[in-house]
């Protein structure tokens, strides 16, 4: 049996990885109802050019987008924002180091299954346990939370699926790490966020993220390049790559984007999406509707009105 500090240093990794703040950006709920299942995007994933055909379906969807990318981006890494600011990189590699230290030790059982504080449990299958006695080399273990409970962060939430965690050596983390969440579910009691997401980094200094979601049409949406500050109530702001299924993928930039009185679409602020030809800028307001100025670059610009409701 592993002694009591083993336990806290391997469930205190677990929670540092999953510690999500202000997770109830995106709606209501109450208790979690179990893991949700893994998506990937399988959409056309080549940049596309802008114009009349296509801007509307393009900035309305990315509206969605920023959410889900400020509610990945919130979603505190080993004690970092997850963006691709050189910075945030070096101090998840740093914090990443340190955590797979503090949890090595050779009196793991053989098998993990923690409960929570107020229920659910967490768990790791008995075959990666070696992964946290290993000095180099290639490590690989999953994490699944089962409606886990947790109290120690000053409030209750739950959080149920899986991360898989991915060094190419544990001994060196220039020679590339991943974090893969697949079907995360995070609830805080104001509302539940679930994260599909990569963490892929090559070394201390370079990642790639990527986050794929369920949009409100059942379509199945992906953001990576993420970089975003804010919240939805002051307004978000940032950058992003934005991949629509049937068009592909655009650069959004946004301003001062809020949430609040239209779901899971803005109800201020403003997106910019810009494709491989033409722009488009959609303005949200507060009764759920929206104008879209759109010019492909080659002659026709217009202006788009529409709602949400």
């Amino acid at each position: 049996m592993p002694d009591m500090n083993s336990r806290l240093s391997i469930i205190s990794i677990l929670l540092a990885s999953l510690a999500l703040f202000g997770c109830g950006s995106s709606g209501g709920g109450d208790s979690s109802t179990g893991p949700t299942a893994a998506i990937t995007y399988s959409g056309i994933s080549v940049a596309t050019a802008i114009d009349a055909a296509n801007a509307e379906d393009l900035t309305t969807t990315s509206g969605e987008a920023v959410l889900q990318g400020a509610d990945s981006s919130s979603s505190n890494v080993f004690g970092v924002a997850i963006t691709d600011n050189p910075d945030d990189i070096e101090t998840l590699s740093a914090n990443l180091a340190s955590a797979m230290a503090s949890i090595s030790s050779p009196n793991l059982p053989t098998g993990f299954d923690m409960n929570g504080s107020c229920g659910g449990s967490v768990s790791i299958p008995d075959s990666q346990l070696n992964a946290f006695n290993a000095t180099s080399g290639p490590v690989s273990f999953t994490m699944t939370f089962t409606r886990y409970c947790d109290l120690s962060v000053g409030a209750q939430y739950t959080i149920d699926g899986q991360v898989v965690f991915n060094y190419n050596d544990i001994a060196d983390n220039n020679s590339g790490f991943s974090l893969q969440y697949n079907g995360v579910t995070i609830n805080d009691g104001s509302g539940p966020v679930t994260i599909n997401m990569t963490v892929d980094c090559s070394n201390q200094s370079t990642c790639t993220i990527v986050s794929d979601y369920v949009g409100n049409d059942g379509s199945i949406y992906r953001i990576s390049d993420i970089s975003f500050t804010g919240n939805a109530t002051t307004g978000f702001n940032g950058s992003a790559t934005f991949f629509h299924p049937g068009y592909g993928s655009v650069s959004i930039t946004a301003s001062s984007v809020t949430y609040g009185s239209c779901g899971n679409f803005p109800d201020g602020g403003s997106i910019m999406a810009s494709g491989t030809t033409g722009t488009a800028q959609i303005a949200f307001n507060s009764n759920c509707t929206y104008i879209i100025d759109y010019d492909d670059g080659a002659g026709d610009a217009g202006v788009i009105n529409g709602s949400f409701i």
